[in-house]
């Protein structure tokens, strides 16, 4: 049976178009030169810790880590690969306390959520306000605390193979150490300050070059 001609005015569907899974609604921008000085800083201010050559013990708690991975990513542009400060994070370690210190049970617990933290706000860039920055820098410090402490659970011996060693865990901790409170309490501190010396900063140079800023609240407008 031959085939209904088709209609001269016949056009294929048009395909589907997707959205990308976390657009970056802001214009290039160029604002993140004093964002990279604090990194760098901190960067450097982790390798001299660990060393043992910081001398006041309120620096020597002073662990902006998470702020770090998290709002360190979310404030550089979309071309900036999210690896990138986790990376930075790795080589530093080994190369102030040597390739056993990343190469262990608890590394496999503590980079994984630097970057997966990165990978977050890699995709939240351009999306969220400064309130929503440091919302998400808690959560992260909470994952980590979490995830971290319960791998201390499991390959350390001093805990109990049971609900109240994980509740050991997770509060009171080693006994040989400080409380696993008090680190969550100076992590907590420690990035919501440096996730705001961050931000603060690429909003001082967006509005020095007059370029957008990270608003407070809203997300940014396409």
């Amino acid at each position: 049976m031959p085939c209904a001609p088709i209609p001269a005015t016949y056009s294929p569907a048009p395909r589907p178009t997707f959205p990308k899974s976390s657009p970056d609604f802001r214009p290039a921008s160029r604002a993140f030169s004093l964002p990279l000085v604090l990194i760098v800083a901190a960067v450097a201010f982790r390798w001299a810790k660990l060393k043992g050559y910081i001398p006041f013990e309120v620096l020597a708690n002073f662990m902006p880590w998470m702020a770090l991975a998290f709002t360190g990513t979310l404030v550089f542009p979309r071309r900036v690969s999210f690896l990138l400060i986790p990376l930075l994070l790795v080589g530093t370690d080994a190369a102030a306390t040597g390739l056993g210190s990343v190469l262990n049970w608890e590394a496999l617990a503590v980079y994984p959520s630097f970057a997966l933290a990165a990978l977050l706000a890699s995709r939240w860039r351009g999306q969220v306000g400064m309130l929503g920055a440091l919302l998400g820098v808690v959560g992260c410090t909470l994952a980590f605390y979490l995830v971290t402490n319960t791998v201390a659970w499991i390959s350390a011996p001093v805990y109990a193979k049971n609900l109240s060693g994980l509740i050991q865990a997770l509060t009171t901790g080693d006994p040989l150490f400080a409380p696993s409170w008090w680190f969550l309490r100076n992590s907590l501190v420690s990035d919501l300050g440096f996730s705001l010396l961050l931000l603060a900063a690429f909003n001082t140079e967006a509005a020095f070059r007059q370029q957008q800023r990270i608003p407070l609240r809203q997300p940014l407008a396409a």
